[in-house]
């Protein structure tokens, strides 16, 4: 862009594109040895963020003193909008964003979810039992076609709420139904279950391979239906299926998760303390009026599992221990600790073995498809039917999510 003539105030007048030239040509009114003295202006980007100025003097060494002060003026000027327009050009076209980088294969993803992000789990799982545990541990067939179906709905959700943090919580429904072919029973029913919600603290990570070592604590409070319906007929009759122990719950424990190129090795070791608590589906058998105080066993876990990661498809595999003290149940105590007079309920304790897989298929960074199946290998004396939280019925599980993560 040329100016022949004008005043001073009008040499700056104009747009410089990125690349572009300006040619100053000193106005009419000036000497014409000073008119004969042009510069020339001229800018490239050497580096995003970074302009870089080139002077280039043409018919001598010295130019007008009104144009000499207008360019440093303007040299000064493109100076601060070089470094203004630097970082400009960069938010341009750098991702806006405050998240922690996510993988997009499961191998690679640390056991946070990392800050920023958001996930939201919907899923199902759906458990077909057809028969219980022995005292020993055997298994028990139940006979005349009974079959227990037990499903849960629940939405998982995540929080990165710091990098090295993250809020889960898990909101849960429950439909069940029993049937005898020979009694021609067919029982069903639906209810809330119990929510969950916890905290994870990431105490160590690396990368490349990943290392991630997580603590972890979680409550489960009681919010499903723990009355079996009304004693009428006695305490052996019932109306409704309890789908809550009726009391709650915090767990404490440790994960840790190490990759070695496609694989990746878990483990995990937890301790669910269970509190006491009132509740409505225990009653004492001489009045049938007046409930009693329920205090499930302690539960410690242990799980380890080995991940291989095959494309956009991730494979894990699981083995699940858990060692159960025994529930206590009784009056309530007077004093500070309510359940110190609680009667043990021999028999009651146990361990229980699950082995697990699934897969994730890894659709987009922000949706996952994840089915699995677990199937039990041992389990406890079935004594508190139907309360799956305190001894669970022998049968498979079958479950499927989708994850949408943002």
């Amino acid at each position: 862009m040329e100016y022949k003539r004008g005043c001073p105030q009008e040499i700056l007048r104009g747009t410089l594109a990125e690349g572009g030239r300006l040619l100053f040509d000193v106005p009419s009114s000036t000497p014409k040895k000073s008119r004969e003295r042009a510069l020339t202006v001229e800018f490239v980007r050497k580096t995003p963020g970074v302009l870089a100025l080139l002077f280039v003097k043409k018919g001598g060494s010295r130019a007008h003193p009104v144009l000499r002060g207008t360019i440093r003026m303007f040299r000064t000027l493109l100076v601060f909008l070089g470094l203004a327009g630097g970082a400009a050009h960069a938010a341009g076209f750098q991702a806006k964003t405050m998240r922690d980088p996510l993988s997009a294969r499961e191998v690679e993803r640390p056991l946070v979810l990392g800050k920023g992000w958001l996930e939201l789990g919907l899923g199902t799982d759906v458990k077909v039992a057809e028969g219980a545990w022995g005292p020993e541990g055997e298994k028990v067939e139940w006979e005349d076609g009974t079959r227990f179906l037990y499903t849960t709905q629940r939405a998982d959700l995540r929080f990165g709420i710091t990098r090295r943090g993250e809020l889960y919580g898990t909101f849960k429904t429950h439909y069940v139904n029993l049937t005898n072919e020979t009694l021609g029973t067919d029982t069903s029913q639906f209810g809330i279950g119990d929510p969950r919600f916890g905290y994870k603290y990431e105490l160590y990570r690396s990368t490349a391979p990943l290392t991630s070592v997580i603590a972890y604590a979680e409550y489960k409070g009681s919010a499903a239906n723990e009355s079996p319906g009304n004693y009428v007929g006695g305490p052996s009759t019932f109306s409704s299926f309890v789908m809550t122990t009726g009391t709650p719950d915090t767990e404490v424990g440790l994960r840790g998760k190490r990759q070695f190129g496609p694989l990746a090795l878990n483990l995990g070791v937890g301790y669910l303390h269970r509190w006491s608590d009132v509740t409505q589906y225990a009653i004492e058998t001489e009045l049938n009026q007046f409930n009693m105080r329920v205090k499930p066993g302690a539960v410690t876990k242990f799980d380890a599992g080995l991940l291989l990661q095959a494309g956009p498809v991730a494979l894990e595999y699981l083995a699940l221990f858990q060692s159960r003290e025994a529930t206590r149940i009784g009056p309530s105590s007077s004093g500070f600790n309510p359940s110190a007079k609680l009667n043990v309920e021999e028999g009651s304790e146990g361990t229980a073995i699950d082995m697990a897989g699934k897969a994730t298929v890894h659709v987009t960074r922000g949706f996952d498809l994840i089915v699995g199946m677990s199937a039990p290998v041992r389990g406890e004396d079935l004594m508190y039917f139907p309360i799956e939280d305190i001894h669970p019925t022998r049968g498979n599980t079958y479950s499927g999510t989708l994850e949408f993560r943002y």
